[in-house]
C-alpha cells in the first residue's frame, strides 16, 4: 500500500486512526497494524502552529 494513499485517508478522517469511520477501518486493517505501517514508512502528522490573539 502506498504511503500517499495512507496519508490521503488519514487527512480525510482528520488523522483519526481507530474507531468507527477512521483510517484503519477504511483501509481494512487493525489500528496497531496501521500505526506500525505509518512508523515503518515514516508517516507523521505535521504539527500546526496557531496564532493566539
Amino acid at each position: 500500500m502506498r504511503n500517499f494513499y495512507i496519508i490521503k485517508v488519514l487527512e480525510s478522517v482528520q488523522w483519526q486512526i481507530s474507531g468507527e469511520n477512521a483510517a484503519a477501518t477504511i483501509l481494512e486493517m487493525h489500528p496497531n497494524t496501521l500505526r506500525s505501517r505509518m512508523n515503518k514508512l515514516g508517516i507523521r502528522r505535521a504539527i500546526t502552529a496557531f496564532k493566539l490573539t
